[in-house]
């Protein structure tokens, strides 16, 4: 196999391998995935780029979140911010 594509940053739209996604959902349960496309979605609610994930909130979801590595440092700030603010709404 050739592991180039999977650190390749000519596109944005790689998705998840089933397998993979499945044994994680096993265990998680997953309701959003915030960063998909029509075609490559993994949940049943799922926001594309029109949708515009970021601006969204993702208040009592489980996300499972692929995020476009072009844009990795936006979506890791979204991602903390979201764990950050559902932590506060479990203690307050």
């Amino acid at each position: 196999m050739n592991n180039k594509i999977f650190f390749s940053s000519n596109s944005d739209e790689w998705a998840t391998p089933a397998d993979l996604f499945n044994e994680l959902n096993k265990e998680f349960s997953f309701t959003l995935d915030p960063c998909a496309t029509d075609q490559n979605h993994k949940c049943k609610k799922y926001f594309t780029i029109e949708d515009d994930g970021l601006s969204k909130s993702w208040q009592n979801e489980i996300v499972f979140c692929n995020p476009p590595y072009s844009k990795i440092k936006i979506w890791v700030e979204k991602c903390a911010k979201e764990a950050r603010q559902t932590a506060r709404s479990l203690f307050y």
